[in-house]
């Protein structure tokens, strides 16, 4: 697939929002963007308005391009839809589970693994994403996957934000996914399921817990 450069300038902008090189409610200067891409401000503008359908990038009129805020209220709102649909991708796509995507969930989570113990926050996201996507995807479901890589793009900000203060939650999380791996294998659609909305529930109270004490 041909990337154009609008792709390649939201992927950019997307991994500096994400890894907090660009701050919650910082405006972005769409020149110095574009300046520093050694793109036009066409692309720069275009993929602002991707990433704003996103949430992850507010456009206010004559007031320029901020990236949005972290709040507690959007973070339940993000996790909530995440448990209910990662719930229902897991239970459809466990019948359907192949030796392919077997085989991508074991490098996933030998990488997850390796990543956890080095601590490595970006390398661990990244591969937790990978074994996630390798199980929803076999689903075929074109709609409930792009919405769930949206739901996955909101919500990495707030779980970069908490391993770095709860590195520890990266070896908890290595061990929820040995357990959804081998319901995989096992084709158990209610295990699966369980385990899967059990994870991100967790999460979503480590998270709930970090974001209100932090605000205390």
């Amino acid at each position: 697939m041909i990337r154009t450069i609008t792709d390649q300038v939201t992927n950019r902008l997307r991994e500096l929002i994400i890894a907090g090189e660009l701050l919650p409610d910082a405006r972005i200067d769409q020149s110095e963007l574009a300046r520093q891409l050694d793109v036009s401000v066409v692309p720069v503008r275009e993929a602002l308005a991707r990433l704003q359908s996103s949430g992850l990038v507010r456009l206010m009129p004559h007031r320029g391009a901020f990236v949005s805020a972290l709040s507690l209220d959007e973070m339940l709102d993000i996790y909530r839809m995440r448990e209910v649909l990662e719930e229902q991708a897991a239970r459809d796509a466990a019948p359907q589970m192949h030796a392919a995507a077997l085989e991508a969930l074991d490098g996933a989570l030998a990488a997850c693994a390796a990543s956890a113990n080095s601590g490595d926050v970006a390398a661990f996201l990244a591969h937790t994403r990978t074994l996630h996507f390798s199980i929803y995807q076999v689903t075929g479901r074109r709609l409930l996957l792009q919405t769930l890589h949206q739901l996955w793009d909101q919500s990495e900000r707030y779980r970069r934000l908490q391993l770095r203060v709860a590195p520890e939650r990266m070896g908890e999380a290595a061990f929820e996914d040995r357990a959804i791996v081998q319901a995989c294998r096992r084709r158990d659609g209610d295990s699966l399921a369980a385990l899967v909305r059990y994870k991100v529930h967790q999460t979503t109270e480590g998270l709930r817990r970090w974001m209100q004490s932090a605000a205390d």
